[in-house]
């Protein structure tokens, strides 16, 4: 087995209806992925050296309220450390998140029109969701529309969204982020530590250098204050090569980051780039499932 680190991204640790991005791991199939680390690896945390034989990372990106109960509750359990990186402007909000708040209006509330036209960014859509398969298309095709935008932006356009398919959504508890005092307790627990996410969750390389400045420093700020502590790590919404661009990077240098994770797959090296630490997103596999998974990244040159 050779060197370095298999970073495992995970979101949410709870059973969800609908789940369009693969984002949530059952509580029971996630503690079979802590007894399989637990039994296999060496599981450390995110910023410890590297050591010359495969090591495992726990990471989860956003800050849902299931991360501070049953993912924090299992962890625990398995004396397994992870880092927990949290969009903070939202610790304590009840507004769903724009992409569940989406979710909700497409592919879970009955509406009183099969198909409506809407403008986003100055371009038309037509959105269809007259079948099960017809929903799932439109909810990925608002997604991938709305996502390079201004989270304001984005709000203000479901707003419009809901008021033509005639929906009043309501904001799921199942669906909350944590509160100051769950963060807290979550940042008290032995071998859990707290990473910024932003303030907003914007796709970062899309906004202008100020604007990121805001988010990149400012939830690094503000997670201070309500922790009272610093943190190091970073990790960057959405993750992918489209969200993050090397102004990004340069700022997250300039804020003091010490470590920031992406969201592509691949090890981490020593002599990788400490701000663009690639990671694994993890699937809602049962215990066999995702210890195959984990062997062919174990074992990969």
């Amino acid at each position: 087995m050779s060197g370095g680190r298999v970073v495992l991204l995970y979101h949410r640790v709870t059973d969800l209806k609908h789940d369009p991005h693969g984002l949530a791991v059952r509580p029971d199939r996630f503690a079979e992925h802590c007894e399989v680390l637990r039994r296999r690896c060496d599981v450390v945390p995110l910023g410890a050296p590297m050591a010359s034989v495969r090591q495992v990372a726990i990471t989860f990106d956003d800050g849902y309220a299931d991360n501070a109960g049953d993912a924090r509750r299992i962890l625990a359990a398995a004396g397994l450390p992870a880092t927990f990186f949290v969009t903070v402007g939202r610790v304590g909000k009840q507004l769903e998140m724009w992409w569940d708040r989406l979710e909700q209006i497409v592919l879970e509330c009955e509406t009183s029109a099969d198909a409506i036209e809407v403008e986003i960014a100055g371009r038309p859509l037509w959105i269809d969701i007259r079948s099960p398969r017809a929903r799932d298309r439109a909810y990925l095709a608002l997604f991938w529309r709305l996502r390079p935008l201004h989270p304001e932006t984005i709000e203000r356009t479901l707003d419009e969204i809901e008021h033509a398919f005639g929906v009043q959504p309501v904001d799921r508890a199942r669906y909350r982020w944590m509160t100051v005092d769950e963060l807290r307790a979550l940042a008290a627990t032995e071998g859990m530590a707290i990473g910024a996410h932003t303030i907003t969750h914007p796709c970062l390389s899309m906004r202008s250098r100020d604007e990121q400045w805001r988010e990149i420093d400012g939830s690094r700020r503000e997670l201070q204050t309500l922790l009272g502590s610093d943190t190091g790590h970073f990790s960057y919404p959405y993750g992918g090569p489209d969200a993050v661009d090397d102004v990004t990077t340069q700022l997250v240098r300039e804020a003091g980051y010490t470590s920031a994770c992406i969201a592509t797959p691949g090890i981490a090296r020593a002599d990788g780039d400490p701000l663009r630490i690639p990671r694994n997103v993890v699937g809602d596999w049962d215990g066999g499932a995702f210890e195959r998974w984990l062997d062919e990244r174990l074992t990969a040159p």
